[in-house]
Protein backbone atom coordinates (compact mmCIF):
# COMPACT_ATOMS: atom_id res chain seq x y z
CA UNK A 1 0.00 0.00 0.00
CA UNK A 2 1.37 3.43 -0.87
CA UNK A 3 1.99 5.74 2.08
CA UNK A 4 3.52 9.01 3.08
CA UNK A 5 5.52 9.45 6.21
CA UNK A 6 5.92 12.89 7.72
CA UNK A 7 8.39 13.30 10.50
CA UNK A 8 9.56 16.23 12.48
CA UNK A 9 8.86 18.18 15.59
CA UNK A 10 5.25 18.52 16.69
CA UNK A 11 6.14 21.10 19.32
CA UNK A 12 4.36 23.98 17.59
CA UNK A 13 1.21 21.88 17.16
CA UNK A 14 1.32 20.85 20.81
CA UNK A 15 1.85 24.47 21.86
CA UNK A 16 -1.15 25.62 19.81
CA UNK A 17 -3.33 22.85 21.26
CA UNK A 18 -2.16 23.78 24.77
CA UNK A 19 -3.15 27.43 24.16
CA UNK A 20 -6.57 26.31 22.89
CA UNK A 21 -6.99 24.05 25.94
CA UNK A 22 -6.07 27.00 28.19
CA UNK A 23 -9.03 28.93 26.77
CA UNK A 24 -11.30 26.02 27.72
CA UNK A 25 -9.80 25.72 31.20
CA UNK A 26 -10.02 29.45 31.89
CA UNK A 27 -12.51 31.16 29.57
CA UNK A 28 -12.73 34.32 31.70
CA UNK A 29 -10.83 36.48 29.17
CA UNK A 30 -13.21 35.46 26.37
CA UNK A 31 -16.23 35.94 28.63
CA UNK A 32 -14.98 39.34 29.76
CA UNK A 33 -14.69 40.48 26.13
CA UNK A 34 -18.15 39.06 25.35
CA UNK A 35 -19.50 40.85 28.43
CA UNK A 36 -18.42 44.19 26.98
CA UNK A 37 -20.37 43.46 23.79
CA UNK A 38 -23.43 42.30 25.71
CA UNK A 39 -23.43 45.44 27.88
CA UNK A 40 -23.17 47.61 24.76
CA UNK A 41 -26.05 45.70 23.13
CA UNK A 42 -28.15 46.02 26.31
CA UNK A 43 -27.50 49.76 26.56
CA UNK A 44 -28.39 50.27 22.91
CA UNK A 45 -31.71 48.48 23.45
CA UNK A 46 -32.35 50.66 26.51
CA UNK A 47 -31.69 53.78 24.43
CA UNK A 48 -34.23 52.49 21.91
CA UNK A 49 -36.72 51.48 24.63
CA UNK A 50 -36.99 47.89 23.42
CA UNK A 51 -36.73 44.48 25.08
CA UNK A 52 -34.23 41.77 24.01
CA UNK A 53 -36.70 40.55 21.37
CA UNK A 54 -37.15 44.03 19.88
CA UNK A 55 -40.62 44.71 21.35
CA UNK A 56 -41.08 48.30 22.45
CA UNK A 57 -41.42 48.76 26.21
CA UNK A 58 -44.56 50.82 25.76
CA UNK A 59 -46.20 47.78 24.14
CA UNK A 60 -46.17 46.15 27.61
CA UNK A 61 -48.10 49.05 29.10
CA UNK A 62 -48.15 52.75 28.20
CA UNK A 63 -46.90 55.25 30.74
CA UNK A 64 -49.47 56.57 33.17
CA UNK A 65 -50.73 59.77 31.44
CA UNK A 66 -50.30 61.85 34.61
CA UNK A 67 -46.73 60.62 35.00
CA UNK A 68 -46.03 61.07 31.28
CA UNK A 69 -47.23 64.71 31.37
CA UNK A 70 -44.64 65.70 33.97
CA UNK A 71 -41.84 63.28 33.06
CA UNK A 72 -38.52 64.86 32.17
CA UNK A 73 -35.85 63.02 30.22
CA UNK A 74 -35.77 59.32 29.39
CA UNK A 75 -36.67 58.15 32.91
CA UNK A 76 -35.35 56.08 35.77
CA UNK A 77 -34.22 53.21 33.57
CA UNK A 78 -31.96 55.35 31.46
CA UNK A 79 -31.11 58.34 33.65
CA UNK A 80 -31.45 61.97 32.59
CA UNK A 81 -28.71 61.77 29.96
CA UNK A 82 -28.01 58.03 29.57
CA UNK A 83 -24.70 58.29 31.39
CA UNK A 84 -24.70 59.60 34.93
CA UNK A 85 -27.52 57.84 36.79
CA UNK A 86 -30.25 55.29 36.43
CA UNK A 87 -30.35 51.65 35.60
CA UNK A 88 -28.55 52.29 32.30
CA UNK A 89 -25.43 53.51 34.09
CA UNK A 90 -25.53 50.79 36.76
CA UNK A 91 -25.12 47.85 34.36
CA UNK A 92 -22.04 45.78 35.07
CA UNK A 93 -20.61 42.43 34.05
CA UNK A 94 -18.26 39.98 35.67
CA UNK A 95 -16.62 36.85 34.33
CA UNK A 96 -16.47 34.21 37.08
CA UNK A 97 -14.72 31.04 35.99
CA UNK A 98 -16.78 29.72 33.10
CA UNK A 99 -19.77 31.99 33.78
CA UNK A 100 -20.60 35.51 32.65
CA UNK A 101 -22.93 37.48 34.92
CA UNK A 102 -24.36 40.84 33.91
CA UNK A 103 -27.03 43.08 35.28
CA UNK A 104 -27.59 45.75 37.91
CA UNK A 105 -27.45 45.75 41.69
CA UNK A 106 -29.86 48.67 42.01
CA UNK A 107 -32.84 47.84 44.24
CA UNK A 108 -35.37 48.64 41.51
CA UNK A 109 -33.61 46.67 38.74
CA UNK A 110 -35.61 43.47 39.26
CA UNK A 111 -39.05 45.04 39.21
CA UNK A 112 -38.29 46.86 35.97
CA UNK A 113 -37.09 43.63 34.36
CA UNK A 114 -40.00 41.48 35.54
CA UNK A 115 -42.72 43.93 36.53
CA UNK A 116 -44.67 43.63 39.76
CA UNK A 117 -46.72 45.30 42.43
CA UNK A 118 -45.17 47.62 45.00
CA UNK A 119 -46.90 47.64 48.38
CA UNK A 120 -46.07 49.60 51.52
CA UNK A 121 -43.99 47.64 54.03
CA UNK A 122 -44.70 49.44 57.26
CA UNK A 123 -47.13 52.21 56.36
CA UNK A 124 -50.75 52.23 55.38
CA UNK A 125 -50.14 53.75 51.92
CA UNK A 126 -47.51 54.44 49.38
CA UNK A 127 -47.20 58.22 49.18
CA UNK A 128 -45.62 60.04 46.27
CA UNK A 129 -46.04 63.13 44.14
CA UNK A 130 -46.98 62.87 40.50
CA UNK A 131 -48.38 65.51 38.18
CA UNK A 132 -48.18 68.15 40.91
CA UNK A 133 -50.44 66.14 43.22
CA UNK A 134 -49.73 64.04 46.31
CA UNK A 135 -50.98 60.46 45.95
CA UNK A 136 -51.70 57.87 48.67
CA UNK A 137 -52.26 54.39 47.24
CA UNK A 138 -52.48 50.84 48.58
CA UNK A 139 -50.17 49.61 45.83
CA UNK A 140 -48.66 50.54 42.50
CA UNK A 141 -48.25 48.20 39.55
CA UNK A 142 -44.97 48.55 37.69
CA UNK A 143 -45.14 47.04 34.20
CA UNK A 144 -42.21 44.96 33.00
CA UNK A 145 -39.63 46.79 30.93
CA UNK A 146 -37.27 43.89 30.15
CA UNK A 147 -33.76 45.06 29.39
CA UNK A 148 -31.67 41.95 30.14
CA UNK A 149 -31.53 38.94 27.88
CA UNK A 150 -29.23 36.93 25.63
CA UNK A 151 -30.09 37.71 22.02
CA UNK A 152 -29.02 36.34 18.65
CA UNK A 153 -26.78 39.40 18.35
CA UNK A 154 -25.17 38.49 21.68
CA UNK A 155 -24.72 34.90 20.46
CA UNK A 156 -23.03 36.15 17.28
CA UNK A 157 -20.74 38.38 19.37
CA UNK A 158 -19.88 35.41 21.58
CA UNK A 159 -18.99 33.27 18.57
CA UNK A 160 -16.95 36.11 17.03
CA UNK A 161 -14.95 36.64 20.22
CA UNK A 162 -14.37 32.90 20.61
CA UNK A 163 -13.19 32.63 17.00
CA UNK A 164 -10.79 35.55 17.56
CA UNK A 165 -9.37 33.96 20.71
CA UNK A 166 -9.00 30.56 19.02
CA UNK A 167 -7.36 32.15 15.99
CA UNK A 168 -4.83 33.95 18.21
CA UNK A 169 -4.20 30.72 20.14
CA UNK A 170 -3.48 28.77 16.96
CA UNK A 171 -1.19 31.48 15.60
CA UNK A 172 0.65 31.81 18.89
Amino acid sequence: MPSVIVSGSTGSIRSALDRIADIGRNPSAVLDAVGNSILNNTRRRMEQGVDPHGARWDSYAPLNPIYASSKEGPGILRGPDFSTTGLYRSLTKQARGNTLVWGSALPYARIHQLGGIIQPRNKRWLSFEMGGRLWHLDNVEIPARPYLGFTEEDRADLMGELEDYLDRAVRG
